[in-house]
């Protein structure tokens, strides 16, 4: 009976130590998916962009599977807008572009939304935010070493080289397409943790803020320095309608003299990315991209319903995939027509409603998670309006991770 019982033990034991090593998997591949996220440059075209980090969501979403943590739960509008961009590559000016196009949409709903909103389902919201936060580290110190290196020592590194320069200030990008992409996702971050270090008084976020901020400033992107005016904007709103004090009235004038200061330490930065917003007009300070909404406007009123097709646009204008739009509502409501683009916003939308209902009846620091999350989801979706990509891997982790929050605040945690 001993011998059987030491048996048994033994097996418990393996049993256990079998799903510790699927676990750490699971996160180890989860870290390098989240970290990678934005890695544009790194990948292969074949029709449509194949990236690293998008095998690394297959592998991330097959162990999920095998771990039976992988859930393919109801979502109407999800639903919807893959049934409405189908329909959309019946209409499509080049066919088989749309069909690459629209597969690219289906890997995105399943390898990511479902991939990190199972994730944070089965592991918990705190779980992932805190592996998120560490991948931002870890980007943060890339780009300074990227700066450090380009600035001080005219050097860079073959595979991660610099954005080049605009009149003699050096822009950085990291792996992603451009400085905007970057600066686009940054901004989430600066928003997340300026909303929970503000609002919710967790002081450990004050790192957050800081490092999102510098790097927000050395991508030199315009849309990153309106997204840090936003954020500081709503937040200081919101915290102050709980009531004036001194404390807040003090930090208004630590942030003036903050401005200040940066206007008069970074004067070229400050003038060519900031200041031109006022002296040459948005569209010269977005480089182009508002004068460019005209055209894309006018293919949407000839094609009303459902598009140019996926991905169509720069075909449809000129017969060159690589020429896009301006706007992600306009590229929306050109490529997939009014439907859809009311199908896709509603997404985010849906989850927003669904977030503040779970936060009325839950009272944690979970939920309070869960609303700074929402938060960055906000002013992301407003700062990307300034570009195109309505497919852009973090927009749908923001999206997936926001859905597995609701989920985990109102059904608990699946791994315990």
């Amino acid at each position: 009976m001993e011998y059987k019982a030491a048996i048994e033990e033994n097996k418990d034991v393996m049993i256990r130590a079998k799903g510790n090593s699927l676990d750490l998997a699971i996160h180890f591949f989860c870290f390098l998916s989240v970290l990678l996220i934005g890695a544009d440059k790194w990948g292969i075209n074949v029709g449509v962009n194949f990236r690293l980090d998008q095998v690394f969501l297959v592998i991330l979403t097959l162990l999920l599977a095998f771990k039976d943590a992988f859930y393919f739960t109801k979502n109407s509008w999800i639903i919807i807008f893959a049934a409405l961009t189908l329909i959309s590559v019946f209409f499509a000016f080049d066919f088989l572009r749309g069909v690459l196009f629209w597969f690219s949409i289906l890997y995105n709903i399943v390898f990511i939304f479902y991939c990190f909103e199972s994730y944070v389902r089965f592991y918990g919201l705190t779980k992932f935010i805190s592996i998120l936060r560490k991948t931002f580290y870890v980007q943060f110190f890339l780009i300074v070493v990227q700066f450090v290196l380009k600035v001080l020592f005219k050097f860079e590194l073959s595979f991660l080289p610099s954005y080049g320069e605009y009149l003699g200030i050096p822009r950085f990008s990291l792996w992603f397409y451009e400085p905007s992409y970057l600066a686009t996702y940054m901004v989430f971050w600066f928003a997340l943790g300026a909303y929970m270090l503000i609002l919710k008084g967790e002081k450990s976020y004050i790192w957050d803020v800081i490092l999102s901020a510098i790097t927000l400033v050395i991508s030199t992107s315009t849309s990153g320095f309106l997204g840090i005016a936003l954020v500081i904007a709503l937040v200081y709103f919101l915290w102050i309608i709980k009531g004036i004090t001194l404390k807040k009235i003090i930090v208004l004038f630590i942030i003036i003299a903050l401005i200040v200061a940066f206007r008069f330490i970074f004067s070229s930065l400050f003038d060519t990315f900031i200041a031109r917003i006022f002296t040459s007009g948005i569209d010269s300070a977005s480089g182009g991209r508002v004068s460019r909404w005209q055209e894309t406007i006018e293919i949407f009123f000839k094609n009303p319903l459902f598009g140019v097709g996926p991905g169509n646009y720069g075909l449809y204008v000129n017969g060159d995939n690589t020429y896009v739009p301006s706007n992600v509502t306009l590229e929306l409501l050109a490529t997939t027509g009014i439907f859809a683009t009311i199908a896709f916003y509603a997404i985010t939308v849906s989850l927003i409603i669904k977030a503040f209902k779970v936060r009325t009846t839950t009272e944690s620091k979970v939920a309070d998670l869960l609303i700074a999350c929402v938060f960055g989801l906000i002013i992301f979706t407003i700062t990307l309006q300034v570009n195109q990509g309505y497919l852009r891997l973090y927009h749908w982790l923001i999206l997936g991770v926001v859905s597995g929050g609701i989920r985990y605040c109102k059904f608990g945690l699946k791994s315990e």
